[in-house]
């Protein structure tokens, strides 16, 4: 829970520091997400291509990092798998947690093609978070 709180608060410096999550003209959004839930990860992909719309497609740069249950909903059989595919047409990025992955024995073979991976999906979090990207946890 104290990790959480830490990485949130950054989340909010990131935002509130001069030029804050944007470099040059482009924005950066990363997005938290360790639920299972469908209707969740629906929310998450609506609220991305929301900020793509607003702020332009061109003008942002935006990543969902998933670890824990989230992981399933990166799989090659997942629920979402047409949501999937329509944020990886829009150049959002889609990545999972390797850590989580080991741990469940899920191999790149059952997820679905094309997404990103991260060592760590909290590390690449916090790294995401120091460069001054703007951290959403919906």
């Amino acid at each position: 829970m104290t990790l959480f709180a830490a990485v949130g608060l950054g989340g909010l410096q990131g935002c509130a520091s001069p030029g804050g999550a944007a470099v040059g003209d482009k924005h950066r959004v990363v997005f938290h997400v360790t639920d299972a839930d469908p209707a969740k990860w629906n929310i998450v992909l609506n609220n991305a291509a929301n900020v793509q719309d607003e702020l332009g497609k061109d003008k942002v740069i935006i990543e969902i990092v998933t670890h824990g249950p989230g992981i399933n909903m990166l799989k090659g059989e997942s629920k979402v798998t047409s949501r999937l595919a329509q944020a990886m047409d829009r150049n959002i990025g889609l990545y999972a947690c390797e850590n989580t992955m080991r741990a469940a024995n899920v191999t790149k073979a059952d997820m679905y093609g094309g997404i990103s991976y991260a060592p760590s999906g909290v590390a690449h979090i916090i790294r995401r978070q120091e460069e001054g990207w703007t951290y959403l946890r919906p």
